[in-house]
């Protein structure tokens, strides 16, 4: 039986690539929808993902930038960041797994309301390049 190239291209392709987990030290894992469903977008309004812990617990939870930083970011920058600049899903992924590590618990009705950010997050926020500015992302 023989096989064209083609379809073995065709039969790659249409297999999603594998989601990435973050891990935190007392057994969360956390996944980004966007990684699962690619027609999911994540915006300083929502970034979605999906959490289970060691014991089998798992949670659909949002992270949602409060105005009020999305305000102090565009502020504090010279090139402002778009609604869908990688930067956004970082620093929600970022400070999710801080948040699990340091209450243990999901987040209470699978929301996370980021009102300020960590001096490293915003000094990441400041410094943030997207590739569709100059090439680069960091």
């Amino acid at each position: 039986m023989v096989i064209s190239s083609k379809r073995i291209k065709t039969d790659r392709l249409s297999f999603p690539a594998k989601a990435i987990k973050y891990l935190t030290e007392n057994g969360f894992s956390i996944i980004r929808e966007a990684d699962i469903d690619p027609s999911v977008t994540d915006s300083p309004g929502q970034c979605h993902f999906h959490v289970q812990h060691d014991n089998g617990q798992k949670r659909f939870v949002t992270v949602t930038f409060a105005d009020s930083i999305v305000t102090q970011i565009r502020i504090r920058r010279r090139i402002p960041l778009s609604e869908h600049s990688m930067f956004w899903i970082v620093c929600a992924e970022s400070c999710l797994a801080q948040y699990l590590w340091e209450k243990n618990e999901f987040p209470p009705e699978g929301t996370l309301v980021l009102s300020e950010l960590p001096p490293d997050e915003l000094m990441l926020a400041l410094h943030w390049r997207d590739q569709e500015h100059d090439g680069s992302i960091y």
